[in-house]
C-alpha cells in the first residue's frame, strides 16, 4: 500500500498539475498525500515544490559566437535621418544585437575614431563601414558571423502598434 501511494505521488507530480498544492497529513494507519488537505482538522504539511524549467539562451548560438569576436557598435544622429533608418532596421531584420552610439557624447567619440562625424557608421568588430549602403553592410555582417535572420529578434521587441499604443494619451487610445 505504501509502495502504491509513493508511485502515485511521483505519477501526480510528472504530470502538469505538479505546479498545484500537495499535502500530506498522517492518520492513524497511514501517511496519505494530496492536492487539498483533509476536510477533518488534522496535522497538515504543506508539501514545497520545485519547478523543473530547463532554461534557455535568449539569442542562437551562432549570433552569440559573432557578439564575442566582432561586436556592433552604431554610430547615428538625429540629422542624419533615412539612411540611418535604414541602418538600423537593417540589423533590426537581421536580428543583430547592436550597442546604438546617438547622443552628443557620442559625436566626440566618433570625432576620435574616424576624424569625422559622418553617420551611419557601423563597427563590426574592428572593421568600420562609413555610410549605409545595404550591400556592403550585410557582407560585412556575413563575414562577422552574424545569420541572415535571427527568429527570436522578434520575440525581443515590442510590436510598432503596441509602440503607438503606449505613445497615445489614454482617451486617444480608446477612441475607435
Amino acid at each position: 500500500m505504501m509502495r502504491f501511494r509513493a508511485l502515485l505521488l511521483i505519477a501526480l507530480c510528472s504530470t502538469t498539475s505538479c505546479l498545484a498544492d500537495v499535502y500530506k497529513w498522517t492518520d492513524a494507519e497511514s501517511v496519505n498525500y494530496g492536492d487539498t488537505p483533509p476536510a477533518k482538522n488534522r496535522s497538515v504539511e504543506k508539501l514545497k515544490q520545485s519547478l523543473n524549467v530547463v532554461e534557455t539562451d535568449k539569442e542562437p548560438y551562432e549570433i552569440k559566437v559573432a557578439v564575442e569576436k566582432n561586436p556592433l557598435t552604431l554610430y547615428v544622429f538625429k540629422e542624419c535621418g533615412n539612411p540611418c533608418d535604414q541602418a538600423k532596421a537593417l540589423l533590426d531584420k537581421r536580428g543583430a544585437p547592436y550597442t546604438l552610439k546617438n547622443k552628443d557624447e557620442d559625436k566626440l567619440e566618433l570625432q576620435k575614431l574616424t576624424g569625422r562625424l559622418q553617420v551611419p557608421f557601423l563597427m563590426v568588430g574592428k572593421n568600420p563601414h562609413l555610410g549605409f549602403e545595404e550591400a556592403a553592410w550585410n557582407s560585412a555582417l556575413d563575414q562577422a558571423g552574424y545569420p541572415r535572420s535571427n527568429p527570436m529578434a522578434d520575440f525581443k521587441k515590442p510590436s510598432k502598434a503596441a509602440k503607438v499604443a503606449d505613445k497615445q494619451p489614454a482617451a486617444e487610445a480608446k477612441s475607435p
